[in-house]
């Protein structure tokens, strides 16, 4: 049994702000979005090299932290 699909008018939720007209670069009238911000010279290695540190670090101190829990409770 299949239902009629409803219709619904189209309106406009949110309005951009009124200076979002001057605004030509970046991400359209609310401005650039964190994924619309690549390096100029096309390379993010710095970032790439940032986050893979950041994850090494957290997985050292995870697996220390287990360590000593391990440690502790034998």
């Amino acid at each position: 049994m299949q239902l009629p699909r409803e219709k619904r008018e189209e309106r406009t939720v949110v309005q951009p702000p009124p200076e979002a007209v001057q605004r030509v670069s970046g991400g359209g009238a609310w401005g650039p979005t964190q994924f619309e911000l690549p390096e100029r010279s096309g390379n993010d290695s710095q970032a790439i090299w940032i986050v893979a540190l950041v994850g090494v670090v957290i997985l050292l101190i995870t697996a220390g932290l287990w360590a000593v829990a391990y440690f502790e409770l034998v």
